[in-house]
């Protein structure tokens, strides 16, 4: 027995859909012996949309990619317009790389290369610089393209990668240097400390690279030659291709020195002292900002 409507009669159940239709419109007659407040209702039946939904991306295979690291030229990361770091009450947000992992040019775009949990030996951690849902922007240590190719794309490069193959962290560390003052100032979240610089890269020949880049981590420690102690920064020089023909880069770093000229004479690197490089010497984190301004 069907349930009873408000007029006393029974309304059977159906599988079919009952759509109350307003008699508004031409050709949506009632008929004449209807009682107005009774719905006029249109029976039909509900077929069922049986298009599969759409597979999920495949994986791309990280064989086929690009090593995201100094050594490697990876033309299509994107730059960093946009792009601000991310600072929390705990300091500049980063993230470790926990597995080799692809780095997409946009959330859900197209896989460029990919990020390694270690680089140089060493734990990827890099500076995050934006966020969207289940992916994660990050600045990376691989140029986009040699300066003979394109000077405009060999630094300041990022990436996206998915937040599950990382681990988040953060830094109260970020270091600033001046190249008109020959200062590199530390700040490492409780005091504040600005220290000579014995040399910069020259201008307009062997600069150094300008702008917004981050510590890569290792700490190069090679007696006997002319820089005995490096701190590994994430640009490379935008004049040359590799002046360092070992590993064909022209990594930037912040370095001690045995050469005895001062000022802006490198080949872009910053040169300091012992007493200097001594604050950072595994102090400083990786993925640790720095800052170098005109």
């Amino acid at each position: 027995m069907g349930r009873m409507t408000s007029r006393g009669r029974p309304r059977r159940r159906t599988a079919a859909v009952s759509l109350v239709l307003l008699a508004l419109a031409a050709g949506c007659g009632v008929p004449p012996d209807a009682d107005p407040a009774d719905p006029v209702a249109v029976r039909a039946v509900v077929v069922p949309d049986k298009r599969r939904a759409p597979e999920p991306p495949a994986a791309p295979d990280l064989s086929t990619l690009l090593v995201v690291e100094p050594r490697v030229v990876v033309p299509g990361l994107p730059g960093s317009e946009g792009a601000e770091p991310v600072r929390t009450d705990d300091g500049w947000q980063t993230v470790t790389v926990l597995r080799d992992t692809a780095a997409y040019d946009a959330p859900d775009g197209e896989a460029v290369g990919v990020l390694p949990a270690l680089t140089l030996r060493y734990p990827t951690v890099l500076p995050v610089v934006g966020r969207e849902s289940g992916w994660v922007r990050v600045m990376v240590a691989a140029r986009g393209a040699l300066p003979s190719q394109d000077a405009s794309r060999v630094n300041h490069r990022t990436a996206w990668v998915r937040v599950r193959d990382t681990r988040a962290g953060s830094t109260s560390w970020r270091l600033t240097v001046d190249l008109s003052e020959q200062t590199l100032t530390v700040d490492d979240g409780e005091r504040t400390r600005v220290l000579p610089v014995l040399a910069t890269g020259r201008p307009g020949v062997t600069p150094t690279p300008r702008g917004l880049q981050f510590v890569v981590g290792p700490f190069w420690d090679e007696p006997g030659t002319t820089t005995p102690r490096v701190v590994l920064l994430s640009t490379q020089s935008e004049t040359m291709d590799d002046y360092d023909r070992r590993t064909g880069t022209s990594a930037s770093a912040i370095h001690t020195t045995t050469l005895r000229a001062t000022g802006e004479v490198s080949n872009g690197c910053v040169r300091v002292t012992d007493e200097v490089l001594d604050v950072l010497w595994h102090r400083v984190p990786a993925g640790t900002l720095v800052d170098v301004v005109p």
